[in-house]
This record gives structure tokens, C-alpha cells and sequence, in this order.
């Protein structure tokens, strides 16, 4: 079953220190390396602040685009 607030494009493009998030072209977000693993920002605000790995900052980034769209 396909929702609405679900079909959405993510790229990802690879910066110097961070990765932008892209949804439907429109930055949202960013991933940094931190010393204890990633942090995911949606916008300004941390979401997650020590994932394990990048797919996990990225899914709690995206978690919190659902939320607010």
C-alpha cells in the first residue's frame, strides 16, 4: 500500500564533513560524523545524536520529514 506522504525522491550528495539530505530536490537535512558515530539533523534540529551508522541517521531523518510534511 502506497501513502501519500511516502512517495518521496531522497538523494544523498557527499560534502566535505557531512552528507545533504535531498527530498524531491529540497535539502532537509544533514549527517555529520561525530566522535561516538553520526548525527542526523533535520533542518537545524538533531534527531538522532549517536547512530551506529549512516542508514540509521538517515531513517531518523526521514522519520521526522513524515512527521512534519
Amino acid at each position: 500500500m502506497r501513502k501519500k506522504n511516502q512517495n518521496f525522491d531522497v538523494d544523498l550528495v557527499e560534502g566535505d564533513k557531512q552528507i545533504q539530505v535531498l527530498v524531491d530536490k529540497k535539502p532537509v537535512g544533514h549527517i555529520e560524523q561525530a566522535d561516538r558515530g553520526f548525527v542526523g539533523y533535520f533542518g537545524q534540529q538533531a534527531v538522532i545524536n549517536q547512530a551506529k551508522n549512516q542508514d540509521e541517521a538517515l531513517q531518523a531523518i526521514l522519520a521526522s520529514f513524515n512527521l512534519y510534511q
